[in-house]
């Protein structure tokens, strides 16, 4: 990006009266978050968000998981995810790995839940996810006592969280980033279409944000 296209960029965020954010994996990989097609434990990523796999392999869908909280939960968010808390815009994330929370940003929704919290299908009840590192064995609701716990992320297949409330930041928003993701797959391209609708501005951000993004809210730019 020239510096022309950054500072208009700068300019129209630092004038927005409503700029919402959104995030996705291409964000995280320079924390070292790796993407979906990375290998764990023998087998694509990828794999461990299909439904069949939790149902099927519940051994190896914990011991991916385990490695997942070690690792992952480990990694602290660079200076484009703390600017991004400083700046206060909503986010709405696609990612699990919980950086935005440790950023500190306030106002955030995971569209597809996080790795911090396991959740019992049958009761409902939420637990924090320390609970799956206590032991190698599976884990049981600790209510109900009739169900596995799983991780509470979204699943292939399964509706993402809090998906109306994210239609309602966007639909207020006059500015819309978009970084470290095309927001190509439904239901969460039709976030782009409403600002569009609305004659809002849409910025896409999908190499360099660990640099762009704190230049971008540094207004005016270095």
């Amino acid at each position: 990006m020239n510096q022309m296209v950054l500072e208009y960029y700068a300019c129209k965020i630092a004038q927005a009266k409503n700029c919402v954010v959104i995030t996705g994996a291409g964000f995280s990989k320079p924390c070292g978050i790796p993407t979906i097609h990375t290998e764990v434990a023998g087998r694509p990523l990828h794999e461990w968000f299909q439904h069949k796999m939790m149902v099927n392999t519940p051994s190896w869908y914990y011991r991916v998981y385990r490695l997942m909280l070690r690792e992952w939960l480990r990694v602290s968010p660079n200076d484009a995810y703390l600017q991004l808390a400083k700046a206060g815009f909503p986010v709405i994330t696609q990612n699990i790995d919980g950086l935005h929370k440790k950023a500190g940003t306030q106002n955030l929704i995971e569209l597809h839940g996080n790795l911090r919290e396991l959740i019992c299908d049958f009761c409902k009840s939420v637990y924090s996810s320390e609970l799956a590192l206590q032991s190698d064995r599976i884990p049981y609701c600790p209510s109900c006592q009739e169900q596995i716990l799983r991780p509470n992320v979204v699943l292939e297949g399964e509706p993402v969280h809090h998906f109306s409330l994210a239609v309602d930041w966007v639909g207020q928003a006059d500015v819309l980033l978009v970084i470290g993701t095309h927001l190509r797959m439904e239901p969460c391209s039709q976030l782009v279409k409403i600002v569009e609708e609305n004659r809002g501005t849409v910025f896409y951000i999908n190499t360099q944000a660990e640099t762009l993004i704190p230049r971008l809210l540094r207004w005016p730019v270095r």
